[in-house]
């Protein structure tokens, strides 16, 4: 049967040359002959006995040893092989605990030899995987089992010693148990991380205890009770193999060469080249049992690998490993030049941030063999510049701006980004376009080494449009104002330089100067304000208009101006004064649009009978204060009127003067 576990050799050589060194606890004492006695059969002790060498769980182990659990089939409590991480001057409860209680965190595997219900136990003497000091089955602690000890259910506490063995796959990792040569119990659990909260190396013993029950509890460990695994050695080194069984019983190591004695359970091995070597023996249940163990022979190498060649900004950190062809008793010495330096080594592995030249030196067993090796690494943390160009600007003129990105190489990636502006497109490019105002930061990046380097602008937004106030006119187009000041209108805010604007709808209007904010105008109409700020471009029209009147009596035209052919000036305030009318505005009193009106009357023989002084007059018939004749006369009106353009025109008619009775 080949052995696939690797064990600890520096473990096998100093427990059984006579080097290894055990810490009783409590009630524990010497039975001499690698044998301790735990508890004696007396109530209410506690004892226990650890190995002062810590095992390693990153390592298999293959542990063989005795116990007996007394002669009493009605004692108590047992035993439990333990591993924790108190050190070995721990020591847990009397009772039920058997000696266990108490360790956290721990993993125990229990002999248990009393039925406390309480616990989960059952009737027979059983096994479990338990953790964290508690012995019950019904917590989460509980790992595995409870089984019988042994596999016909047989009381334990027979007087005899019974055969046990205790394996460690850190691989599978698996706990496996055998009771007297037979396999009990297995669980699956991950010492290391689960158990031990990431601890690789613990303190490992056993403990027992009595309460109102009680044994004697004995545990011996045999010179072979850890054989060895396969061995590593270097060129002329040796190496003592150790071959589980009973040691009152012969053992054959095949081939004997470059052994010290092929018949012993510990010859030293000296093979100038790797050997398989085969022992046979007995175990502790009289089996005959073959084991192979294979003595590795071998110059000891090392090379250094490095997770990354050269230190960039992307690669800060390198972790470079020293790899080697021997599994384990390897020491490593760290060393760094040409700038370099560690943030930190750790046994095959080391840390730095610098450039330099590292070498690690190994040895093996204590210098019998070294090694070393060098590994030299760049540095490249070169950055492209980050240029932006000056400040930037976005209004009514040019609503967008185009970012003036540019570094010092072709190879540069570009990445804008902003928290407070926009942008339109894509912003991955040297000169991406932005449609607000704000903080624009440029990332340039080296993509060979990921190195970066940036730089801010800012754009400014300028979006204020004018606000409109618009005014009213100071008056009504007349004659006597022909035209009329529209005030009262403003523009804010004030820091702006305003281009003004007056426009009117269609139809008639008239401004004699549109881009005062206090425009003339010469007709009526409605008048509206557009302002556009010189500095940003942006305009306002007003909603509102500024609506100029002119007077409905004036500016009239007075070319259909006639007279009426008779006047009855007989005092009855009908049809008694001769007055000129406007044929298409007959509504208009036309004497109060003339400015000027000669009214010239002669008779029926040319005399000029009236003749007034060119005022306005609606003649009432009398010349020189008499009444003239009934009679037909010939009447002359010359007219002007200067309201807007000048207008004059004559008019000549006939005219009768009747008197009724």
């Amino acid at each position: 049967m080949r052995i696939e576990i690797l064990l600890i050799t520096c473990l096998c050589l100093l427990t059984f040359q006579g080097v290894a060194q055990y810490t009783l606890q409590g009630d524990a004492v010497s039975g001499g002959g690698n044998c301790y006695v735990l508890t004696d059969s007396v109530g209410g002790q506690v004892g226990a006995v650890w190995y002062d060498e810590l095992i390693n769980l990153e390592e298999a182990f293959d542990l063989q040893f005795k116990m007996n659990f007394g002669d009493n089939p009605n004692g108590a409590d047992g035993m439990v092989f333990v591993m924790q991480t108190q050190g070995p001057l721990a020591i847990g409860n009397t009772g039920d605990g058997i000696g266990f209680e108490g360790f956290t965190p721990s993993l125990g595997i229990e002999f248990d030899t009393y039925w406390n219900q309480s616990n989960g136990d059952i009737l027979e003497d059983h096994i479990g995987i338990i953790s964290d000091g508690s012995v019950s089955h019904l917590n989460s602690t509980a790992i595995a089992g409870p089984v019988a000890a042994s596999s016909i259910g047989a009381d334990i506490e027979d007087g005899n010693d019974h055969s046990i063995q205790i394996t460690w796959d850190p691989v599978l990792k698996e706990i496996k148990v055998f009771f007297d040569c037979e396999f009990r119990l297995v669980a699956s659990v991950d010492l290391i991380n689960y158990i031990f909260g990431g601890e690789t190396s613990v303190t490992w013993g056993f403990t027992s205890s009595t309460g109102g029950a009680n044994n004697v509890h004995t545990v011996c460990l045999y010179e072979n009770a850890t054989p060895s695994g396969d061995v590593i050695l270097c060129p002329g080194q040796s190496s003592q193999l150790i071959s589980g069984g009973d040691l009152s019983m012969p053992f054959t190591w095949v081939p004997s060469d470059f052994l010290s004695d092929p018949n012993a359970y510990n010859p030293i091995a000296t093979p100038p080249f790797t050997q398989i070597y085969t022992v046979t023996y007995t175990d502790f249940c009289g089996n005959t049992q073959s084991d192979e163990i294979e003595v590795v022979v071998e110059p000891l190498e090392v090379n250094i690998s490095a997770d990354f060649d050269i230190i960039t900004c992307n690669n800060t950190t390198v972790n470079l490993t020293a790899n080697t062809n021997f599994t384990s008793g390897i020491s490593y010495i760290w060393e760094a030049t040409g700038g370099g330096s560690f943030s930190s080594t750790f046994n095959e592995n080391s840390y730095t941030s610098d450039a330099g030249i590292y070498v690690v030196q190994i040895s093996f067993d204590d210098g019998a063999c070294t090694a070393e090796d060098s590994y030299t690494l760049d540095l490249d943390t070169m950055s492209f510049s980050a240029n932006t160009g000056s400040d930037g600007l976005i209004n009514c003129y040019e609503p967008s701006y185009i970012l003036q990105g540019s570094s010092n190489s072709t190879e540069a990636e570009f990445n804008w980004s902003t928290n407070n502006g926009s942008f339109f497109g894509a912003s991955n490019i040297a000169e991406p376009t932005v449609i607000e105002g704000g903080l624009y930061e440029l990332e340039v990046t080296n993509p060979t080494n990921g190195c970066v380097s940036t730089n801010q602008v800012i754009v400014v937004e300028d979006f204020t449009e004018p606000v409109l106030t618009v005014g009213f006119p100071d008056g009504i187009i007349n004659c006597e104002f022909l035209q009329v000041m529209i005030i009262g209108s403003s523009v804010s805010p004030s820091n702006y330089t305003n281009q003004v604007e007056w426009t009117w709808n269609d139809g008639e209007g008239n401004i004699i100067n549109p881009n005062d904010i206090n425009p003339i105008a010469t007709l009526p109409g409605e008048y509206y304000l557009t302002v556009t700020f010189l500095e940003n471009g942006c305009t306002t029209s007003s909603n509102e208009a500024a609506i100029v009147e002119q007077d409905g009596d004036s500016f009239i035209d007075i070319s259909q101006l006639t007279m009426p052919n008779v006047i009855t000036p007989n005092g009855d305030y009908y049809n008694d004064n001769l007055k000129p009318f406007l044929k298409d505005r007959p509504e208009i009193t036309a004497l109060s649009v003339l400015d000027e009106y000669r009214l010239s009357v002669y008779n029926r023989w040319g005399d000029l009978v009236f003749g007034n002084n060119g005022l306005p007059l609606a003649w009432d018939g009398r010349a020189n204060g008499s009444r003239l004749s009934p009679g037909k006369y010939l009447i002359v009106v010359n007219y002007k009127s200067v309201c807007g353009e000048v207008q004059t025109g004559t008019y000549t008619g006939p005219l009768e003067i009747l008197y009724s009775e």
